[in-house]
């Protein structure tokens, strides 16, 4: 039997653990990490029982991975929607639209960002922390601080300003109705915010 190129291997294991995160996904965010079964992801997925064990060690290797993905898109999705504005008012009101934005295209992976951010395990918390670390300096220097330098905001400490929005963020984003859409308008939110935030 002919070998497949290195190419199309090095794409088929892409693609198999990608299925394999997204099909993890949907199990974690059902049933929680606790009660998540392993072989089952694979089986889902459609593949063997043990085919998972050939791309994460544990279920806690798996979980990992799935928390990087996550954190990486979330963070990377509202960057990309704040820094579309130059305004630093106008970039609070963007931060809020796009996160609620990522929650309602992404609601599997918003819940798994949730539980983890809320949950109890440390290991999974500082991981979430670490991809979300690229969104904390955004708020910091290109909201907080800038809006400072250019006078729209009052003088305030912007790690703990930060803390704060990521804080009223991620709570208000957690708040669902009975069909899963956030209860509250990212624009409302953003007013608040800047409540706190304006001269």
């Amino acid at each position: 039997m002919p070998r497949l190129p290195t190419a199309t291997k090095d794409n088929i294991l892409i693609e198999t653990r990608q299925r394999l995160l997204e099909t993890a996904a949907a199990e974690f965010a059902s049933n929680g990490f606790t009660s998540a079964n392993i072989n089952h992801i694979s089986t889902l997925a459609g593949y063997a029982k043990g085919t998972i064990y050939n791309y994460f060690s544990s279920k806690r290797s798996l979980m990992l991975a799935l928390i990087d993905e996550i954190g990486t898109k979330h963070t990377d999705f509202i960057v990309t929607q704040v820094l579309l504005e130059d305004d630093p008012v106008l970039r609070v009101r963007q931060f809020f639209r796009a996160g609620f934005a990522f929650v309602e295209q992404h609601p599997l992976q918003a819940r798994i960002a949730i539980s983890v951010v809320y949950g109890h395990d440390e290991e999974f918390k500082q991981r979430i922390y670490q991809t979300y670390e690229k969104l904390f300096n955004l708020i910091i220097q290109e909201i907080v601080e800038s809006g400072i330098t250019h006078g729209a905001f009052k003088p305030i400490d912007s790690d703990t300003t930060a803390a704060m929005l990521m804080s009223l963020y991620l709570g208000s984003c957690s708040q669902l109705d009975s069909d899963g859409k956030i209860i509250f308008n990212p624009d409302q939110v953003a007013a608040f915010a800047l409540e706190g935030l304006q001269l």
